[in-house]
């Protein structure tokens, strides 16, 4: 496994559960534009680390990787896995021009023609491959192993929110509207908007900033708390198609969701029952929404037993684990 190590914060070699971490120690911003002229350095080191090691296939994760992995696959006659966690052309909030995003879009439509195999979070991702792509895919949804979490829930009714802090993701909603519904809001983790998002938290004494927990605290507070957020501006074409692991973990815990309008999560959480639907940027519908499931454990409860029972046949890793294994004894 090669790893960018954006913060120096990790050993460079290591050991893990049968298989070697090599990581490339070289500081850089997230989410930021100043991330682009760094790019360069950590394309060389992974081709220059691939060639060292000649490994028989290759499974690249996002376009940040891509390049250096085609290229060795292509002199080294191996084969190619490309993961699309996001599209790049879509997915970048950063303010990149039309001509630098349609680039961005040709270039990741090329490595994914020449794959053997592209791997994607949900197969309605596939209208961003272009209409000319015919390769092979294979849908593998952003789905947690299954967990046995079990804690009691908070005596204040609780939403939460863990993941990246950015503007796109409804939390200044969510700060307002679970004030004027008054419940408390709690928030876990980073990202390129914490420098003004953080202090917003602070400031509002009903939210509760955890900081950047461990992803088995993030179960536990998925579990402690009564409704969990899952709000995507979906002006961001990216945001559209978002298939975040918070809204299948909240299925697998037996939490109800809240989404908004003209997203993936919706669709999915309108097909299962297992939520409500909120207009994004309608804070005053979104504190009802969050009212109305604090009124009424009842039908809250019933929302997260058809999560459950969607997350037991459908929207689990055991299942997914099959798919690729299978996949990659077919390459």
């Amino acid at each position: 496994m090669l790893l960018w190590d954006r913060k120096a914060e990790h050993s460079k070699e290591e050991n893990r559960n049968g298989y070697s971490v090599h990581r490339l120690h070289y500081v850089a911003p997230e989410g930021q534009i100043g991330l682009v002229p760094r790019l360069t350095r950590w394309w060389l080191w992974e081709f220059m680390t691939l060639w060292r090691l000649k490994p028989d296939a290759i499974h690249a994760c996002d376009f940040d990787t891509a390049l250096p992995a085609i290229a060795y696959a292509t002199l080294a006659s191996k084969k190619l896995v490309y993961d699309i966690f996001d599209f790049y052309a879509y997915m970048i909030a950063q303010p990149l021009g039309n001509t630098t995003r349609r680039w961005l879009a040709r270039m990741e439509r090329f490595v994914a023609k020449r794959a053997d195999l592209v791997i994607l979070a949900d197969m309605a991702r596939t209208v961003q491959l272009g209409k000319s792509f015919s390769g092979k895919v294979l849908e593998v949804l952003n789905v947690p192993p299954s967990s046995d979490v079990k804690e009691p829930e908070e005596n204040e009714f609780t939403v939460f929110y863990g993941g990246m802090l950015s503007w796109e993701r409804g939390l200044t909603q969510l700060v307002d509207a679970t004030r004027r519904a008054g419940v408390r809001f709690v928030v876990a983790g980073h990202g390129a908007d914490e420098g003004t998002l953080i202090p917003l938290f602070k400031n509002s004494p009903h939210v509760n900033y955890l900081g950047n927990i461990t992803y088995t605290e993030v179960l536990r507070w998925t579990a402690r708390s009564h409704v969990i957020a899952a709000l995507y501006d979906p002006v961001i074409p990216n945001n559209r198609l978002a298939a975040p692991n918070k809204l299948f973990e909240a299925m697998m815990l037996s939490k109800p969701v809240i989404a908004n309008e003209g997203t993936r999560p919706a669709e999915i959480v309108r097909e299962i029952g297992c939520g409500e639907v909120v207009r994004y940027g309608d804070v005053e519908g979104l504190a009802e929404s969050i009212g109305r499931m604090a009124a009424e454990p009842a039908s809250r409860r019933n929302m997260g037993v058809n999560g459950r029972r969607a997350f037991e046949l459908r929207f689990n890793w055991a299942v997914m684990e099959n798919r690729l294994i299978e996949a990659y004894s077919n390459l």
